[in-house]
């Protein structure tokens, strides 16, 4: 059973600083998964960025409906009339108010632009959903590699402690062994020198200890004062499905990265349709109720209501040549949008094949790392008897402690590689959801 877990304890509560939250956290990952929801900043920017983008699709659908408007307008006036006639010369000074009032519906039948913009907005809010999966994906992704970045610096500060103990250890009995004439000054201050260099490494170690504890603070919205550790078992997961060409048809049909590229391709057909539609005729119905009193002189006390319904044709002749010219560059940002889709399958295949290979020889590697541990274990308990029995160095007891540090180093290194590999895999493939995060936080016990 390995002592890292209960030596991170206790350098957590010595090198770890207060840090102005009101409250703490202790759990695991799924427990800041849920907090990081609430406090996360990145992904609340994301959740009402999404939002907005529904509005996208009841924008377009607008551009099909009726528009109804109603226009009121009363004024007084002031005329003065004058009346003649062959005999007689009459001014009237007329002191009244007007009234004009008008209700109009705009109804377009055939309106290309229209349609356009209905299928544009749909794109829009279909975009707008693929790239909020997109971010939490991400934000899944951040909240594993943070936890987990925490987790392995507490790992490697423990392992620190530990290099820098066993080499006081030795330190202390090289001086020992010197002072009974048995051991060389050589051996005395090589042994200093290691110890030096050990103090330096557990205060980087602390440092980057204190930065990734921040860090995950402030994404989960208090304090973190102790996480669940790394299983001292660990299995890797059977890969399902087994080959890549599986895992390539599913990216190729979920990864929300390419399917946000689409989008960006219907986005821009539907923008060279509205840009095309400058061409063609528009025809509406309108209809109006229009009520007057007193509008003119000649209708002075008299109030007049108009009922009307008919079309309206608008046809484009000519504007100045901005009709071609934005068809042109709609035709070309189409063109960019499918380059740009293509280039992003490319990437994520690429990407796919190198999660997959990680996955896949992740057992493999794990396994050899775990060997190197124990040979580099019984190295050290080999070279401690050379060393007394006279056919090894202090140098060589000092190199194979540090050997087995890094071996551990590397060994816990690798395994969180693993399982952020793990959920890489799913999200290039574009299934990563929940229920990934919570498979791998089983890999986490508590103290």
């Amino acid at each position: 059973m390995t002592l890292i877990p209960y030596i991170s304890i206790f350098i957590m509560v010595l090198f770890y600083p207060a840090i102005s939250f009101s409250n703490t956290f202790s759990g695991g990952l799924e427990q800041a998964y849920q907090l990081a929801l609430e406090h996360d900043e990145i992904y609340k920017a994301a959740y009402f960025d999404n939002q907005a983008g529904q509005q996208y699709q009841k924008i377009g659908r607008a551009s099909l409906l009726p528009v109804i408007t109603a226009n009121y307008l009363k004024q007084k006036n002031k005329a003065k009339i004058k009346l003649e006639n062959s005999q007689t010369s009459q001014v009237e000074n007329r002191n009244y108010d007007s009234e004009v009032g008008l209700l109009q519906l705009r109804m377009p039948l055939i309106n290309y632009d229209a349609m356009a913009r209905n299928r544009l907005g749909k794109a829009q809010t279909m975009l707008s959903n693929q790239e909020f999966v997109i971010r939490t994906q991400e934000f899944i992704m951040r909240v594993f590699n943070k936890y987990a970045a925490a987790l392995y610096a507490e790992d490697v500060l423990a392992l620190a402690v530990a290099q820098r103990e066993a080499y006081a250890e030795q330190k202390i009995s090289n001086e020992k062994r010197y002072r009974y004439g048995e051991g060389t000054i050589t051996d005395t201050i090589e042994s200093q020198a290691k110890y030096d260099l050990a103090e330096a490494e557990v205060i980087d170690a602390q440092d980057a200890l204190n930065n990734e504890r921040s860090t995950l603070s402030k994404i989960v919205g208090q304090q973190v004062v102790m996480l669940n550790h790394l299983a001292d078992e660990f299995k890797v997961q059977a890969m399902w499905p087994e080959s890549l060409a599986e895992w390539q048809h599913i990216a190729l049909q979920h990864n929300a990265e390419i399917n946000a590229e689409r989008y960006n391709v219907t986005v821009a057909e539907e923008n060279v349709n509205r840009r095309r539609a400058g061409y063609l005729p528009k025809l509406e119905m309108v209809a109006s109720l229009n009520r007057k009193t007193s509008d003119t002189v000649s209708s002075f006390n008299q109030t007049a209501t108009t009922r009307s319904i008919g079309l309206q044709l608008t046809v484009p002749i000519y504007a100045g040549g901005s009709v071609s010219a934005y068809t042109s560059q709609a035709q070309s940002q189409l063109k960019k949008a499918h380059a740009s889709r293509d280039g992003k399958i490319n990437n994520v295949m690429i990407d796919l094949q190198r999660q997959f290979n990680a996955v896949a020889n992740g057992e493999r590697k794990l396994n050899a790392l775990e060997i190197a541990v124990k040979s580099a274990a019984l190295l050290v308990e080999a070279t401690h008897k050379s060393i007394k029995a006279g056919t090894r160095t202090n140098s060589d007891g000092l190199n194979a402690a540090k050997q087995l540090f890094e071996a551990k180093r590397d060994l816990s290194l690798a395994r969180y590689n693993y399982l952020q590999s793990y959920i890489n895999l799913r999200k290039v493939a574009g299934t990563l959801n929940l229920t990934d995060l919570q498979k791998v936080s089983t890999y986490f016990v508590s103290y």
